[in-house]
């Protein structure tokens, strides 16, 4: 049977050959007279997944990834499986349609098979359930008895597609879940790699039921729907790990707003060289991070990575000579030997008063998640003055201007001056993808300004960056594929600026009283890189593109040419 031709309609067949001994899939393709996958359509229709389940699909291998003229192409893992071309036969006269199967890479084959998140289907059946029982009623109900409802509802359609939604996020690597009401419907967003994109809609009644469902997971109060509320959720995705969702609701004019933090707590903390800490900046911030006192701050916006680079730096440190406590709000990532305590304002246990109790702790390195108050700041002063290593964050545009900020909180110039060993500023910029990346034409106008601040860039930091001093101005972006969902992107890395806080800096603190245009001017002296012209290194290293470094950072990049 081999040999044969397995018939599925008069003009539709699969040709079955003896196994191959060739390694290449595409030669195995063609050894069998079928075709090799390689690529998933750009006009793949989600509506051909519903000819085969999603069960089926991960017991014998095949997936549905077109349908045209009555005809249902089918990418399958293994043609020569006749437990699956039997599948497919029964398909084929159930359905009266041809089918015609195709080799299909593993990587395309499971980037077709992951549109099946259930989340549409989720949607329809939560229409459905609620017709007979609408969402109002659904609420009074969990609101009389939230526990008990838990329980009840644990199967009903409505738990399915919060389920659903999550692990979408998860498959996306989303960092946010916005639910939202917009008019009259609800939709959802996930941020990934920084961008929000819309992913689904549904009517307002199933989101109101969506809304109470995250609100019980996460231990919120289903009838308080005038002030926020903050929680927490477990969620067990299909593929192992563990993922905490950090849970904010939001009273808005609509209704309620819900957006869910995924904190993947199975990933470990990313190192310096993946988090983009290149060169002299590296260097700065690997020395400082030993010293056995003083301050070192991150500044950015928030979202900009800054707790990530912290976490990277207590991992450096985590040693078992060393006493390393962090107050932190919240504490997204656990580590392993370090003491991490959560602040509570809400009893009294503010950034603050963590401080005040943490120094009776014995600490050698406090990591603060943000100085947000001139009495924090202060206190952060006190810990470094007396023989702590401090880290903090603080919310400033660039590093210089982290300087004035402090001051006007109340600190000190001497005593800022003295405690203070290096300020990072950074932003997060989307990678290209590697699996699509091709040279990019630019203009004229954008190559001169390239260039422009290429030459300004010391000729040691060029170096480092493993750049020439003669480097061609070529950059590159990303076509957009399967990997990368179509973006041209994939995953993120961050940009900085980092200040180093030298004898000759400290004077200038002191003496000057922090004026941003005199420490600018001392922080060229030193060679700092600044975050675009760290950023247009990282373009001519090929990492990111130009449109990226525009859109965190300050000026223009793409002009047109004249």
């Amino acid at each position: 049977m081999a040999t044969d031709e397995i018939q599925f309609k008069e003009d539709t067949a699969i040709k079955v050959a003896p196994q191959s001994t060739t390694p290449s899939l595409s030669a195995r393709a063609e050894a069998l007279g079928i075709p090799y996958l390689d690529e998933i359509p750009r006009n793949f229709d989600k509506e051909v997944l519903k000819y085969i389940s999603q069960d089926s699909s991960k017991k014998y291998g095949v997936v549905p990834y077109k349908m045209d003229n009555g005809v249902l192409y089918v990418a399958v893992l293994d043609p020569e499986n006749f437990e699956a071309l039997n599948v497919l036969r029964f398909l084929s006269e159930k359905e009266k349609i041809g089918i015609e199967v195709a080799l299909a890479n593993p990587d395309i084959f499971s980037a077709i098979a992951k549109q099946y998140t259930g989340a549409d289907t989720a949607v329809s059946e939560a229409i459905i359930s609620l017709k007979k029982e609408d969402a109002e009623t659904l609420e009074r109900q969990t609101e009389k008895s939230p526990k008990k409802d838990m329980s009840v509802y644990q199967d009903a359609p409505i738990a399915k597609l919060v389920e659903a939604i999550v692990q979408r996020a998860i498959d996306d690597r989303a960092s946010d879940i916005h639910v939202e009401p917009i008019e009259n419907s609800y939709r959802v967003r996930f941020r990934v790699d920084g961008i929000l994109k819309a992913e689904l809609a549904f009517p307002l009644e199933v989101g109101r039921a969506v809304i109470s469902r995250i609100k019980i997971l996460s231990n919120l109060k289903i009838d308080e729907k005038r002030k926020p509320q903050d929680g927490r959720i477990r969620f067990n995705p299909e593929d192992g790990g563990q993922i905490d969702l950090r849970v904010s609701s939001l009273p808005v004019m609509e209704g309620e707003k819900i957006v869910m933090r995924v904190l993947d707590k199975s990933a470990n903390v990313a190192d310096l060289d993946a988090l983009g800490l290149w060169g002299r900046g590296r260097d700065i911030l690997e020395k400082k991070i030993r010293e056995p006192f003083g301050i070192i701050l991150i500044t950015g916006p928030t979202g900009s990575g800054k707790s990530t680079s912290l976490y990277a730096f207590l991992q450096i440190l985590n040693k078992e000579e060393r006493n390393i406590i962090t107050l932190e709000d919240p504490v997204e990532y656990f580590l392993e030997g370090i003491n991490q305590s959560q602040i509570k304002p809400e009893i009294g246990y503010t950034f603050a008063s963590g401080l005040r109790s943490i120094l009776r702790q014995d600490p050698n390195v406090i990591m603060v998640g943000e100085i947000r108050d001139g009495e924090t700041a202060e206190l952060a002063i006190h810990a470094a003055l007396t023989g702590h290593l401090v880290m903090s964050t603080l919310h400033t545009n660039d590093a210089i201007g982290t300087i004035p900020r402090l001051i006007d909180m109340g600190i000190e110039p001497f005593l800022l001056a003295s405690s203070l060993q290096a300020v990072a500023s950074q932003r997060l910029v989307r990678r290209i993808c590697e699996h699509c990346k091709k040279e990019e034409i630019i203009t004229a106008g954008q190559k001169k300004l390239i260039e422009d601040i290429f030459q300004a860039i010391p000729e040691k930091e060029i170096l480092a960056f493993e750049l020439s001093l003669k480097q061609k101005i070529v950059v590159y972006k990303g076509k957009g594929c399967t990997k990368c969902s179509n973006t041209g992107y994939k995953g993120r890395i961050a940009i900085y600026e980092v200040m180093d806080i030298d004898d000759k800096m400290r004077e200038v603190i002191s003496d000057q009283k922090g004026q941003e245009n005199v420490v600018r001017d001392e922080a060229k002296k030193q060679g700092m890189l600044s975050m675009k012209q760290d950023g247009v290194l990282k373009v001519l290293k090929g990492v990111t593109t130009l449109s990226e470094i525009e859109r965190v950072t300050e000026g223009t990049i793409l002009v047109d040419e004249e």
